[in-house]
């Protein structure tokens, strides 16, 4: 098999994955208007994830706000 074709066979799944999510942004922002996305804290699983922010809304930081309660661990 040519380089060039394994070269190809190898990158065209990447180069779907990427057209579709540009498409489905693409028709998103078309159909809702402009998004603001930001990171969100979820103290019930102590975790953080990309969401869309309400309008007015900002997103969490972690180096002016405490995660956990403050605990700190108790070695010993």
């Amino acid at each position: 098999m040519p380089t060039s074709a394994l070269a190809l066979l190898l990158l065209t799944p990447f180069v779907l994955i990427f057209g579709y999510a540009a498409w489905h942004e693409w028709h998103r922002a078309r159909e809702d208007g402009h998004s603001n996305y930001g990171l969100a804290y979820d103290p019930e699983t102590d975790t953080t994830h990309v969401t869309l922010l309400e309008e007015g809304d900002t997103g969490y930081d972690p180096e002016t706000e405490e995660i956990g309660g403050g605990e700190e661990s108790k070695d010993s």
